[in-house]
């Protein structure tokens, strides 16, 4: 378990972020849990990335870096490199927090033997100019470990594991080795390979955070995504086969690997 009050570090990889990095900032500064530092790290961006991060500088715990990288991994791993949390998550600049999601997470972790933490899947889409935010349907309560290492949760045989509602402890993410930079759109798919070599991930009912659907995001273009999972495509009947056997295994493992509110709040 974690100290009372952990730290949470959260690092934004940006470059020409300019139309979404400010409500990415404003959903962690206006966080109701006081621990926690964002570390922002552009790309030496063109547009007016920096502008943003300049404004919002001295407002709350958060400092910069802005300079050439070897992509958006590599920005990752040197964020990290900066860190002092207890806690340590990553949050794309398209993508934002709820208010609540790092008192919620603080608490899981320090009143729970774990390492490796998800909320519930949400995604934000703009339809007609305004934003909708939905949660995934018939998502399993719980994520069975040993499909997460065998590379199941690839968008295709099974879901996604979110990373914007992802949270880990600084133990788990040096025993990793962390983010492989060589990969420019699956390298969260390979780093949960890793950590659930390592331990188990642990879901609790709480909406964390969403992700911004888009057509012009990195993560539309499967073309790339999937050539660096390297995984055969299943088929239809193994899929829903796949999937009754997770439901099942949620139903099994539900109160072993769940985290309810009312036990940490």
């Amino acid at each position: 378990m974690e100290p009372k009050n952990p730290r949470i570090s959260i690092v934004t990889p940006t470059y020409n972020s300019e139309m979404y990095l400010e409500r990415a900032i404003l959903s962690i500064k206006n966080q109701n849990y006081d621990n926690f530092e964002h570390i922002i790290v552009d790309g030496n961006s063109t547009d007016g990335t920096v502008k943003i991060i300049q404004k919002y500088e001295n407002t709350y715990p958060m400092r910069w870096i802005s300079e050439p990288d070897g992509g958006m991994y590599d920005a990752i791993n040197k964020g990290f490199a900066l860190a002092d949390g207890d806690i340590l998550a990553w949050l794309n600049s398209d993508d934002f927090y709820f208010p609540w999601a790092f008192h919620v997470a603080a608490r899981a972790f320090e009143k729970k033997d774990i390492q490796w933490l998800i909320g519930v899947s949400s995604s934000a889409v703009t339809v007609d100019g305004h934003e909708i935010i939905y949660q995934l349907p018939n998502m399993p309560a719980v994520f069975n470990s040993r499909m997460v290492k065998s590379g199941a949760y690839d968008g295709r045989q099974m879901y996604f594991i979110s990373q914007a509602a992802c949270f880990w402890t600084r133990k788990l993410w040096a025993a990793s080795g962390g983010l492989d930079s060589q990969y420019k759109s699956a390298g969260d798919y390979h780093l949960w390979k890793k950590f659930a070599a390592l331990t188990k991930l642990y879901t609790i009912q709480c909406n964390l955070a969403s992700f911004q659907v888009r057509k012009d995001q990195k993560s539309s273009d499967k073309v790339t995504y999937y050539k660096e999972v390297n995984r055969r495509k299943r088929s239809r009947l193994t899929n829903a086969l796949t999937l009754a056997y997770l439901h099942l295994y949620s139903l099994v493992k539900y109160r072993k690997y769940m985290i309810n509110l009312k036990e940490i709040l």
